[in-house]
């Protein structure tokens, strides 16, 4: 656990060398912040930082870079200042929501998701024979209906309670908020209520996904531009079906932050900020991509306005 002193150092130092792209000393800490500690006492708290692995020494300089560590937990540490944990974009036009993010942070950014096409008005649950029989009211009046295999009896007091239970989240399944559906104490097996709703979501989404991406360019800018095997790698996942599933399964209403490996083997240099995105009769996803180098407070701020 970090004191307020260190993780005030841990944030200048990142984001003085995400500005600079130089490492970082004692020297310009005090140059560029107003901090009301010594030289000598700042030098002793990178020290502290190095050791906890949040700072690295390079070999070509006596300043200081942050950790792959240290970035997650600026990150996190600017979440909490920013309180953007739980944040919903709002935008009706998604081309336009793309563009303008890469042109005010210069970093890819993509909004992929779903229109929601029609909307559920009821689903109703029943014993059909050995089995169970699941039908779906959608508000534009169209009826569906799927059999469900489910070897456990349920009681008629069971059923009664999962129809209520499922007909309370409507308007959950509509906005696809997942996080919301299985939290209490449930009617039945969780793992038959993920069935249930594996199956509803699917018919609610059953469609090609909206896509749409902007600043490809930026990325000769923001990654290394000789490092031509990054960019190459980075513009095919983002191509690819793969990163493109994983956006739109991200069912929550949180900014994620992913660096390197936590997005894909290849991309070892690379970040991913995420945010919900939600407007009338759609529900998908921002990313922005860029360096793990990445001006984080000017994307989280820049998602934060819109």
């Amino acid at each position: 656990m970090l004191t307020i002193r260190q993780q005030t150092l841990l944030n200048a130092i990142v984001e003085d060398f995400v500005e600079s792209g130089v490492p970082v000393g004692s020297k310009t800490l005090m140059d560029n912040h107003q901090l009301t500690i010594s030289p000598a006492t700042i030098r002793a708290e990178m020290k502290r930082l190095e050791d906890s692995g949040f700072i690295e020494k390079t070999h070509t300089s006596s300043g200081r870079v942050p950790s792959l560590n240290g970035y997650k937990h600026y990150i996190r540490s600017l979440q909490e200042e920013l309180e953007s944990d739980d944040m919903v974009v709002h935008a009706k036009n998604h081309m336009q929501l793309a563009e303008r993010v890469a042109e005010e942070t210069q970093y890819v950014s993509i909004v992929s998701g779903y229109h929601s096409g029609k909307g559920l008005s009821d689903i109703h649950l029943t014993a059909f024979h050995e089995h169970l029989l699941l039908i779906v009211v959608y508000q534009n009046g169209d009826v569906d209906h799927q059999q469900i295999n489910w070897q456990k009896h349920l009681t008629q007091k069971q059923i009664v309670l999962l129809n209520q239970y499922l007909y309370e989240r409507l308007e959950y399944l509509n906005e696809l908020q997942m996080e919301f559906l299985l939290q209490d104490d449930l009617p039945v097996e969780q793992q038959l209520l993920r069935t249930i709703i594996s199956w509803i979501v699917r018919r609610l989404t059953d469609r090609e996904p909206v896509i749409h991406i902007a600043g490809r360019e930026l990325l000769f800018e923001s990654l290394a531009a000789s490092d031509i095997e990054v960019i190459k790698h980075t513009l095919t996942y983002i191509d690819s079906s793969a990163f493109i599933h994983k956006l739109n399964n991200m069912n929550d209403n949180l900014v994620n932050v992913k660096i390197g490996q936590e997005i894909d083997d290849t991309l070892q240099d690379v970040s991913l900020v995420t945010a919900p995105v939600k407007s009338e009769g759609f529900f998908g996803r921002l990313a922005v991509i860029g360096p793990v180098q990445m001006s984080y407070r000017k994307v989280f701020e820049e998602l934060k306005a819109l």
